[in-house]
């Protein structure tokens, strides 16, 4: 099992529109909830040759693209080879939703328990399969197949960060993970608090 932080790659991206058949809401008030994006995405026709197009494997760590990015949202591309996996993580206070559109992958979910986070469940996604994501959503994405996998992520608002746990694993305890200085989720800075009162965010 291979874990490494992802890889953000630049470049030239399609017309959203073009690549699903709609365009990505503008601004935060056209978003009243994850589950409409979630919707949204089910709803979607895309260009499946245009998004061939922009797959594209990294030997060294899972390979994550941002395809576009507004006030309201941002819609990226994550492509994974077999035995890749993420960090622990969360999303910054942003909410979202994975389609996959390729493979299978594990999602395995933490809760705080005290000082620790613990297990709270795991999942796997098959081909055509979505995963909501909440604000105070920690998981892990692991690729455990033999197979590539690709999925396409929109997350709302925009991320401006994400935790990214410090965990060792107990050996013979998977469920449990011990933290190293990282007792609580951090508050984001005041004025970036401020920033998302002002925005409302997907929920």
């Amino acid at each position: 099992m291979r874990e490494h932080a992802t890889e953000e790659r630049s470049g030239e991206c399609p017309d959203v529109e073009e690549l699903l058949g709609w365009s990505l809401p503008q601004q935060a008030e056209e978003i009243p909830s994850v589950e409409w994006l979630m919707e949204r995405l089910r709803s979607s026709k895309p260009d499946w040759r245009l998004l061939e197009s922009l797959v594209h494997f990294e030997p060294a760590s899972y390979a994550r693209r941002v395809l576009a990015r507004t006030d309201a949202c941002e819609l990226l591309l994550v492509c994974w080879l077999p035995g890749q996996v993420s960090h622990v993580h969360d999303h910054g206070g942003s909410s979202g939703v994975s389609w996959l559109l390729r493979g299978r992958l594990r999602e395995t979910r933490y809760a705080w328990g005290g000082d620790r986070l613990l297990q709270d469940g795991a999942v796997d996604a098959d081909e055509g399969d979505f995963l909501l994501e909440q604000s105070e959503t920690i998981h892990r994405i692991h690729n455990a197949s033999r197979h590539g996998a690709v999925s396409l992520h929109v997350y709302a608002p925009p991320m401006v960060g994400m935790t990214r746990y410090d965990t060792s694993v107990t050996p013979g305890l998977d469920a449990r993970l011990e933290l190293r200085g990282v007792l609580r989720p951090p508050r984001p800075p005041a004025d970036a608090a401020a920033a998302r009162k002002r925005r409302p965010r997907a929920m």
